[in-house]
């Protein structure tokens, strides 16, 4: 476990070395990210301030809910390695390459890739929370601090899992990439607002089909003293972790099944 630890960090270490490289490009693209990832905060911000409230849920309130999805997804974006853009291995053949070397697969897809620039989205995520912990004040004790990291932490792997399915589609069709891009960058933007403000239809498939809403809404209703307008029990919020771990162990060995499957390009 130590040495598997240990070649982890030496492997994300050479990718930061290898972005750091070009230290202008990585700062352009740094704050490109941040930019373009802040107007969505913006968008909220603007919409709040308009309407005060959305779904019952007030501004501080509803900026929680987008900050901690955004630094939830950022995170997975920063540890999900090439399942991002595996689509690009399939068709080029580099994977190929991956199921010959002496190292785990799952491994060197998680090592291949670690984009700094995405600790652009992480920045804007943590800026938003930061405004909604000022407005909000929250009264926690360290249970709630501690479920608010788990909280996180599950959000960012249920997250990864859908990065991890997606990746196996491309195994059967490289262009299924958007139709992950749906439930990663799509569920990223839903996970931002109320779940309860959508349609019954979509709420429960993204409650009890592909459980977004465990991302971080029922967590959240535990956080911040909120009911839940569907009438679950209160224990539902405290399903979230288990949750995020039982879908990416199912994400995973869903790969496993593709990568037996997998048939190499011939290029």
């Amino acid at each position: 476990m130590r040495e598997g630890l240990r070649l982890y960090f030496r492997m994300i270490g050479m990718q930061v070395r290898s972005e750091m490289q070009y230290r202008a490009s990585f700062v352009a693209e740094l704050v490109g990210n941040l930019l373009v990832t802040g107007l969505d905060f913006v968008m909220v911000a603007v919409l709040l301030m308009r309407f005060q409230a959305i779904g019952g849920w007030t501004l501080a309130e509803v900026v929680f809910l987008y900050g901690s999805s955004a630094v939830s997804f950022s995170l997975a974006e920063l540890f999900v390695g090439t399942f991002d853009n595996f689509e690009q291995w399939v068709v080029r053949g580099d994977f190929d390459r991956v199921l010959l070397r002496p190292l785990p697969v799952i491994f060197q897809m998680l090592t291949g890739a670690f984009p700094l620039r995405r600790f652009g989205r992480l920045a804007q995520g943590t800026i938003a929370l930061g405004v909604a912990f000022v407005l909000l004040k929250p009264v926690w004790n360290v249970g709630h601090w501690l479920f608010w990291g788990v909280m996180l932490a599950g959000g960012a792997l249920f997250f990864m899992a859908i990065f991890v399915l997606g990746a196996t589609l491309s195994f059967w069709s490289p262009q299924m990439h958007e139709v992950a891009n749906i439930f990663t960058y799509g569920g990223q933007f839903m996970t931002s607002y109320p779940m309860h403000i959508y349609e019954a239809w979509l709420r429960s498939i993204f409650t009890f089909v592909i459980p977004l809403a465990f991302v971080n809404y029922y967590p959240a209703l535990f956080l911040l003293g909120k009911p839940d307008p569907f009438g679950l029990p209160g224990w539902v919020s405290f399903l979230a972790p288990l949750i995020a771990v039982a879908a990416f162990r199912g994400a995973i060995a869903i790969w496993r099944v593709g990568v037996r499957h997998y048939q190499s390009t011939g290029s």
